[in-house]
């Protein structure tokens, strides 16, 4: 009964560190693969699995895929190569391999909008006359005509 118990611990261990790689490898995807370099779109699904025989990037916008070969002990992305053009073909760029860099610099840069609004401050002044409120840029009063 033990033997068994230590046999499905251990089994249960190396499962929780194949879905922690997987994830790892995932994140690492996505920040070297952060927008499709088709269309530029973040809509983009990682098909990154521990112990598969290929990992592929799918663009869920223009249905482009692309496979990932891996390098090395550590799974350093040597070159992804785009295999599918799903809705755009750019540059004529099927079936060839590219490093991520490359990838990269193809991606569409899209500018983000900032937004600032300015508060304007409006000093009143009171008639001396009238007693009414009114702007202080203004010389006369709006509602008798005084004269500041």
């Amino acid at each position: 009964m033990k033997s068994l118990l230590s046999f499905s611990f251990k089994a249960w261990a190396i499962l929780l560190t194949d879905d922690t790689t997987e994830e790892h490898w995932k994140s690492h995807v996505a920040e070297i693969f952060p927008r499709c370099p088709l269309c530029g779109s973040k809509l983009l699904e990682f098909d990154v699995e521990y112990g598969s025989m290929q990992d592929y990037i799918y663009c869920l916008e223009c249905n482009a895929k692309w496979e990932i070969d891996w390098k090395g002990e550590d799974f350093k992305i040597e070159y992804i190569t785009l295999v599918e053009t799903g809705d755009v073909e750019k540059y004529g760029l099927k079936g060839e391999k590219h490093t991520p860099e490359f990838w990269q610099r193809m991606a569409p840069q899209t500018k983000e909008k900032e937004v600032i609004r300015e508060t304007q401050v409006i000093i009143k002044v009171r008639c001396q006359y009238c007693g009414k409120l009114y702007d202080e840029a203004l010389d006369v009063c709006p509602n008798c005509g005084a004269k500041r």
